[in-house]
């Protein structure tokens, strides 16, 4: 009796478990169906019932158990599993067959092609007819001659980049025993016999590779190193066929540089004493970016005072991702350095791996997907900042291995992302004017994904699937609300946009009768022409008052920043001069300690001035837990702008110091002070006043 990929999968799962594993759990973990469990049971049992084992105990009520006894002999029974005993999926046939092919040493026809993969000639032909389409993705086609037999032909880059990608799907999820026994099924001699020399030297390829991680600081993950001695077994093959790589010259410069290029240099002389072939100086470069790309579970740090250039992309990358997958998911990492420090891993890697085009393992990401969704549509979002570097798009195999860092903080911290929606644009201005306006409305909704600009002729000719609509002009809903707007939206407009939409994703109202009541009043005294129209307005409407009685005992931006707490100076030395000078009546009535002080000032070090809110505007703050006392403001006016970066730019004339005790008892003073802000005339007499009397005046005549 044979298993297949996913009935071995099964069986390893239950030697694992240490009780009854529930129908439920494997239909989650496997994503099968109930019947399909009991018919890969029954596969199992007969396995072990050849293997001389007891079979799979079964418990309606609790699920399966294997005796406890041979739970433990599985992983060593399963890894001595001969060839014949395993039956390859479609993914796995598909993957075996493109390796032979390009490890091959004398033409192959459809009969060898059927005995390597042991399935009926008719299947074998299915599988070579998807394999065209498939290769074809790479730029490569698989072709058949009567002399020849099959052969794949294209550029040696993109037959080497297919066989990375197909060696993954083959060697997934297997021990270095049970590689080392699939090893016969890609490299076999002549006349079908194995390549034994293929066998005996994989382990001295291994060791090899493994010395390197001395050499570099590193430590690479197993399956990375079992897959890698893989590659460089099938590299010799083609090696010794004749078959050479090409470097373009400006990324041989670069390479040279790496210190990977050391390693991989003594890499290629030891390669050479054990196959004795020669590597060219491009194979050493070929082993470089591999170097470069490896998966890696510890790496050396890199220090401000000695990364190159491309080290400096890859911090700035991580530092924008991190912060703008916080502004999404509407979270704060509380050690945000460790956080970077972790992704700066992945991220290193994934960048050179895009750039070479060496594609990462998709295995996990159907289950990634599965597990963090929200999680992996954040990542997508963040990712432009890696694409912008690489000059290339991310697959989903990459973002799967950075969603899986970014999930996994998230799980260790215990919090989830903000409920995310989809909407969609309607807009028949141009695509200029449509990009512009989706811009703004990504801009505006931190949890909204903008899923596409349509035109008015797409829109009613397909199906959507959105939960609402944002169009320029009125369109007849289709069971998702519609909200109306202009092309270029002005502030006024964003903030009743934002509202409705707020409105729409689900608050609902403290008083559910009270819509009801107001709906029968005036049907008694009026005739409604669009019942449900009004209804949506008065429930926007009505929304909105209890949440102006909640902020009864929330204070206004005047009691929070009183006269004590503003001063006007003519100029300071620095930005990190102006938050301490502004800090300074808090300080003194010890609403902040001088930690906090410092807590505002560290964060702008590192990231840069992400608390200039606006033009001319600051408004540092730090953690509550950071040092504030009690919630209070203060603010700093400066005649002549300091600049809040290292290279002179971001100006700032007002700097704003928030103390907030938690994150709501200061909001309705903050919308009161952004509504200030946002008025050029007002911010401007914030800007020009004389006296900290006058800048009062203003905050009082705007704090209602």
């Amino acid at each position: 009796m044979v298993l297949d990929q996913r009935s071995q999968a099964i069986l390893s799962h239950l030697s694992r478990a240490q009780s009854y594993v529930t129908v439920n759990e494997i239909m989650e973990t496997f994503k099968i169906s109930r019947r399909t469990i009991y018919y890969d049971i029954g596969k199992i049992n007969d396995w072990l019932e050849a293997q001389e084992l007891p079979a799979v105990q079964h418990v309606r009520s609790a699920g399966f158990q294997l005796d406890q006894k041979i739970a433990i002999e599985i992983p060593e029974k399963l890894g001595a599993m001969e060839n014949w005993q395993y039956e390859y999926s479609v993914k796995e046939r598909r993957a075996c067959l493109v390796l032979y092919l390009l490890a091959r040493n004398k033409p192959l026809y459809l009969e060898h092609l059927t005995e390597k993969v042991r399935v009926s000639r008719n299947t074998t032909i299915e599988d070579v007819k998807g394999l065209k389409s498939e290769l074809g993705n790479y730029g490569l086609q698989l072709e058949f001659d009567r002399k020849s037999g099959y052969v794949i032909s294209g550029m040696e880059e993109n037959k080497r980049r297919a066989a990375v990608f197909y060696l993954q799907q083959f060697i997934f999820k297997q021990t270095w025993q049970g590689l080392l026994r699939r090893l016969p099924i890609i490299f076999n001699g002549q006349n079908g016999k194995t390549d034994s020399l293929a066998v005996e030297t994989a382990e001295e390829v291994k060791k090899i590779i493994a010395d390197s991680e001395k050499e570099l600081g590193i430590r690479y993950t197993d399956d990375f190193l079992h897959s890698l001695s893989f590659m460089f077994l099938l590299f010799v093959r083609r090696l010794e066929q004749g078959k050479k790589i090409e470097v373009d010259p400006i990324e041989r410069q670069v390479l040279s540089e790496s210190k990977e290029y050391e390693a991989a240099q003594k890499i290629a002389e030891k390669l050479t004493a054990l196959f004795q072939i020669a590597f060219p100086e491009e194979e050493v470069f070929y082993i470089t970016k591999h170097l470069l790309s490896s998966r890696v579970q510890f790496s050396p740090m890199i220090f401000e005072n000695d990364i190159n250039q491309s080290d400096k992309v890859l911090l700035d990358v991580v530092t924008k991702m991190v912060t703008d997958f916080q502004k999404y998911a509407c979270l704060l990492f509380e050690d945000r350095i460790e956080v970077e420090r972790n992704l700066l891993l992945h991220v290193k890697t994934a960048y050179y791996r895009v750039l070479y085009g060496l594609e990462a393992d998709i295995s996990l990401e159907a289950s990634i997907k599965e597990k963090y969704p929200d999680v992996f549509l954040l990542t997508k979002k963040v990712s432009k900042h890696l694409e912008k570097a690489t000059g290339k798009s991310i697959n989903d195999g990459e973002l799967t291995l950075i969603a899986v860092h970014f999930g996994g903080w998230m799980e260790k911290m215990g919090i989830k992302p903000a409920t995310r929606k989809n909407a969609l644009v309607v807009c028949n201005t141009g695509v200029g004017t449509s990009r512009l306006l989706q811009h703004q409305l990504e801009g505006l909704f931190s949890t909204v994904d903008i899923i596409g600009c349509v035109s008015l002729r797409d829109y009613e000719e397909m199906e959507h699937q959105a939960d609402f609509i944002i169009s320029t002009i009125p369109l007849a809903e289709k069971e998702k609300p519609v909200f109306v707007v202009s092309p270029i939206l002005t502030e006024a407009e964003k903030e009743r946009l934002l509202k409705k939409v707020n409105v729409h994703l689900g608050v609902k109202a403290p008083q559910p009768n009270s819509l009801t009541v107001v709906m029968d009043i005036i049907r008694q005294h009026a005739d409604v022409k669009d019942e449900a129209a009004l209804k949506n307005e008065l429930q926007y409407y009505l929304q909105q008052q209890p949440l102006k009685m909640k902020e009864v005992n929330k204070p206004d931006l005047k009691d929070l920043l009183p006269i004590a707490h503003i001063q006007c100076l003519p100029t300071v030395r620095d930005w990190q001069e102006a938050i301490r000078k502004a800090a300074q009546p808090l300080l003194q009535e010890k609403s902040i300690t001088k930690d906090y002080i410092q807590a505002m000032i560290d964060p702008l070090l590192e990231m840069g001035p992400y608390v200039v809110i606006s033009p001319y505007v600051a408004i540092p703050h730090a953690r509550p837990h950071e040092g504030v006392g009690k919630l209070a403001m203060s603010l700093l006016q400066l005649k002549e702008h300091v600049p809040f970066s290292q290279n002179g730019t971001h100006p700032v004339a007002l700097v704003i110091v928030l103390a907030a005790i938690d994150g709501d008892s200061h909001l309705k003073a903050l919308r009161q002070l952004t509504k200030l802000l946002n008025n050029n005339k007002t911010k401007n007499q914030l800007m020009d006043a004389e006296s900290p009397e006058e800048i009062y005046s203003v905050v009082a005549s705007h704090s209602e």
